[in-house]
């Protein structure tokens, strides 16, 4: 199964139920899953807050891990390139490091399950 068909079907299964989103170590929403959308290469995350209702865009990522409580959204270099490759890598991690504008790259995406 693709992972977008994956993290599609894991999605219908969490529904309404609440939620944290965590890039790396840090939260940066919490509701209640509420709706998401996908077109092109973006997943647009709608979650009911206690005050307002937010949406959140996320990429396609580069691999998909589940478990019960958790969807793990991967965009690690190490899991978008499939071989070994030194210096394809160190090439890839000095444009991580300068590149700011995706805060995405080399990073993982969890959505807990609360």
């Amino acid at each position: 199964m693709k992972s977008l068909d994956k993290l599609t079907n894991r999605f219908d299964e969490i529904l309404q139920h609440d939620v944290e989103i965590k890039l790396g170590p840090k939260v940066i929403r919490r509701g209640t899953f509420i709706l998401y959308t996908v077109k092109d290469y973006v997943i647009t995350i709608h979650l009911k807050t206690d005050t307002t209702n937010k949406q959140y865009d996320i990429f396609y990522p580069f691999d998909v891990k589940l478990d019960d409580k958790s969807i793990t959204c991967d965009y690690t270099i190490e899991n978008l390139m499939r071989r070994k490759n030194d210096a394809l890598y160190t090439s890839l991690q000095s444009v991580s490091c300068n590149n700011k504008s995706n805060k995405f790259l080399d990073q993982t995406l969890k959505i807990n399950i609360v």
